[in-house]
């Protein structure tokens, strides 16, 4: 994931943070930032998600992984997000996204400032798609 945020956007994440390679899994697993995955099926499935994003979306690693993508925002921003699920799609990055999510329990935040790249593999095939960002914010009502 890294390697594709690096490739797309030139931020490296790993030397921004000072994470060591030998820990790397654990250091991004525990980060003080978002990062999450979705697979290539239609309706895409979550494949990853630091504890942020467990702890955010109020799941279990179990539950995440089981969890389509589009069931992370509201039935009614669905669509604004799948136009820009395509167009990361297309053009293989966007960044400076924000947008409205829901937690498991019903809870809403809003996305700051993120980043949504492509994930290729090194023979350049398509496997997912995957989003980072810093912050969020809560409102009682959006």
């Amino acid at each position: 994931m890294l390697e594709n945020l690096k490739k797309w956007t030139n931020y490296d994440l790993i030397k921004e943070y000072g994470f060591s390679v030998e820990t790397l899994g654990e250091q991004v697993f525990n980060a003080d930032f978002y990062l999450l995955s979705h697979n290539t099926a239609v309706d895409p499935v979550l494949t990853y998600g630091n504890q942020q994003v467990l702890d955010r979306w109020e799941v279990s690693w179990k539950e995440l992984t089981a969890m389509r993508s589009s069931d992370t925002a509201k039935p009614i921003d669905r669509a604004d997000r799948s136009t820009l699920m395509a167009q990361v799609k297309a053009h293989n990055y966007v960044s400076g996204y924000s947008g409205i999510r829901i937690s498991k329990t019903g809870r809403e935040f809003q996305i700051l400032d993120g980043t949504i790249w492509n994930l290729l593999l090194n023979d350049g095939s398509f496997y997912g798609q995957a989003a980072w960002f810093k912050a969020v914010k809560y409102h009682d009502k959006l």
